[in-house]
């Protein structure tokens, strides 16, 4: 299978992954969280699997302050306790996606997402105006500027 820029890190309570993963555009190589890995471990996982990535698309359920993956609740403290820039210098150019419409709207939630960038040096990006993930999905937030603030699905 040819290799695209995008990766997609699925966690498997994020809602109706069922149809996310039905929609998903051909040739995007899929990651589907395991409950005993963690981000990190997921992260570098999406790296070896394509090391061409240039987007990663993370859907994990979200609250105001942090995000579920693996079973386990990720603050940005923890973040910033488990990240290590080291282990993903290797990569640059690199942009997370957090499909989330409550970590950009407030400050806990965006030290998390500044932390997953300083602990990763990758920009980092998520949604503020969305009330809701089925919603049309911008990313109108980013600790750098984007190059594009449009979605997978488009």
């Amino acid at each position: 299978m040819a290799q695209t820029d995008d990766v997609v890190i699925l966690d498997s309570d994020f809602p109706n992954s069922g149809g996310l993963i039905a929609s998903l555009p051909v040739n995007v190589v899929l990651i589907e969280a395991k409950t005993s890995a963690t981000l990190t471990e997921t992260l570098k996982q999406a790296l070896a699997k394509n090391p061409s990535v240039k987007n990663i698309h993370l859907f994990a359920p979200s609250s105001d302050a942090s995000i579920d993956f693996g079973e386990r609740s990720y603050t940005a403290a923890a973040l910033g306790q488990q990240l290590d820039p080291s282990d993903f210098s290797a990569n640059t150019g690199v942009t997370v996606f957090v499909y989330s419409c409550s970590l950009a709207k407030n400050a806990a939630g965006i030290s998390l997402l500044e932390n997953i960038s300083s602990g990763t040096g990758f920009n980092v990006a998520s949604c503020a105006s969305c009330n809701d993930i089925n919603e049309e999905f911008n990313f109108d937030y980013s600790v750098r500027p984007l190059n594009t603030t449009s979605n997978l699905f488009e």
